[in-house]
């Protein structure tokens, strides 16, 4: 089970705070709140992929491992804890820490550059999100995708139990657009 729904602050870019001042894992501006809207279709298809990031957001010592998509000066965010062990692409993981130990396929984003060569440079063909799915598709036919069904998904180690959405859980208030990775939890 997961939840989906936090609050959000980015750095004011117009009140940076110097290298100096903000030590090792501090925010780069001044924060202030961020409250994403509800992204569709038009936001995004036919915009082209600049970057991919595992590790979008950070809470200061470390990070929810949000999934981002850089889109120009925009990314494209998927606010899941651990999202890429959420995500399929052409139906195999793209993180799976443990798929070595369950003698799993190994996922995309344990190869060097892999998944970057199927989807920076990219153009998105269409996104839909649903409630408890969402289907990214490329212009060069690549997806990524997250299904309802959990059975794609390696279970969360600890608990031995399957990464599944809450009652309250709505990937629409998790997928948006931000002016920045740098994302406060």
């Amino acid at each position: 089970m997961t939840t989906i729904i936090y609050e959000y602050e980015i750095p004011d870019p117009a009140r940076p705070i110097p290298e100096d001042e903000r030590g090792l894992l501090g925010p780069t501006g001044h924060l202030i709140p961020f409250i994403p809207s509800p992204i569709f279709s038009g936001h995004v298809a036919g915009r082209i992929i600049g970057e991919i990031c595992s590790h979008v957001g950070t809470y200061g010592m470390g990070g929810p491992g949000f999934f981002g998509l850089r889109l120009d000066s925009e990314w494209l965010v998927i606010a899941i804890w651990g999202a890429a062990e959420w995500m399929t692409a052409q139906g195999r993981c793209l993180g799976d820490t443990f798929h070595q130990k369950y003698g799993r396929t190994s996922p995309w984003l344990a190869g060097d550059g892999e998944l970057d060569k199927h989807v920076a440079g990219q153009r998105i063909r269409s996104i839909e999100v649903q409630r408890h799915s969402l289907c990214i598709v490329l212009d060069n036919a690549f997806d990524l995708t997250i299904e309802e069904s959990s059975s794609h998904r390696p279970l969360l180690e600890g608990v031995k139990k399957p990464r599944t959405f809450a009652e309250h859980d709505d990937l629409r208030r998790a997928v948006f657009l931000a002016p920045t990775a740098e994302i406060w939890v």
